[in-house]
């Protein structure tokens, strides 16, 4: 019995040494890629301006004889991933220039990633994270706006908070307030949700009052963003939220006043509705 559990040990012994001589990995040269410099980013706070032109110049030495390619990718708030530049490359050396719009909106952290891929299959990456800030701009009022109840007839249930727009249909992406009250419900949910991702903190009246500069509602969004909500519910006068929008804009923040709740008591009668006034940058 001793001999064959020593005969199994080395059996073992052996299996793990050749399994560990195949996991060599590869002895290609690997590329390099590097920033030299970027014009647009403050380096000491890591942020941009919105709306800003961020200019990257790249250099990159490919391990073998000529580079691959060279990608330039961005991963914004949301999680999803865009390429910026997909270029094919025959030489060894790169010192280029690449000029690109600043991702994301106010208060979104995006993470630029800089990959060299080479000919003999290997690659390298930088990156490069960015916060974007807002100039100090003016605000826009807007005031006697509705959503009414998902369930009402010919009645719009949704806004488009940057183009100040009531929407009846269409793609949720460009909803961001969206009335939750579930088909077939008897009464008005009074729930408050998005299309598109949007966000909601709880401010307070001298917020609004206050609020007169893209400045503001940035400082709103960082102070309360880790308390930020998929939606709201039970809306009541006087009500203040500040919505991130989750669509694609310069600005994307925007501070809401609830002026009228109507909810109607009875059964079966959908068409009810809030009121709200609200604050925006225009571009």
């Amino acid at each position: 019995m001793k001999l064959r559990n020593i005969i199994l040990s080395l059996s073992i012994a052996s299996m793990a040494f050749l399994a560990s001589c195949g996991d060599s990995s590869s002895s290609n040269p690997k590329p390099t890629i590097s920033l030299k410099s970027v014009t647009g980013y403050n380096s000491t706070t890591g942020t941009v301006n919105m709306g800003s032109v961020i200019t990257f110049n790249v250099l990159a030495t490919a391990g073998s004889d000529a580079m691959k390619s060279i990608v330039i990718t961005a991963k914004l708030a949301n999680g999803s991933t865009k390429t910026l530049l997909d270029t094919a490359l025959i030489t060894k050396n790169i010192d280029f220039t690449k000029s690109i719009a600043s991702q994301g909106g106010v208060g979104d952290v995006v993470v630029y990633t800089f990959t060299a891929n080479d000919n003999n299959g290997e690659s390298a990456s930088t990156n490069l994270t960015t916060s974007t800030i807002p100039e100090d701009l003016p605000l826009d009022g807007i005031a006697d706006q509705k959503v009414y109840n998902a369930l009402a007839t010919g009645f719009n249930s949704a806004y488009n908070l940057e183009l100040s727009v009531p929407i009846s249909s269409g793609s949720p992406s460009v909803k961001d307030l969206l009335d939750k009250t579930p088909t077939g419900a008897a009464q008005w949910a009074n729930t408050i949700g998005t299309g598109n991702g949007s966000k909601f903190v709880k401010c307070t009246s001298n917020d609004y009052n206050n609020a007169a500069s893209t400045t503001y509602l940035y400082n709103l969004w960082v102070a309360g963003k880790t308390k930020a909500t998929d939606q709201i519910s039970g809306l009541k006068v006087g009500d203040v939220y500040l919505v991130k929008t989750g669509q694609s804009v310069t600005f994307g923040l925007y501070l809401l006043n609830v002026t009228a709740v109507v909810d109607l008591p009875a059964a079966g009668n959908q068409n009810d509705y809030f009121v709200f006034d609200y604050k925006k940058f225009t571009p």
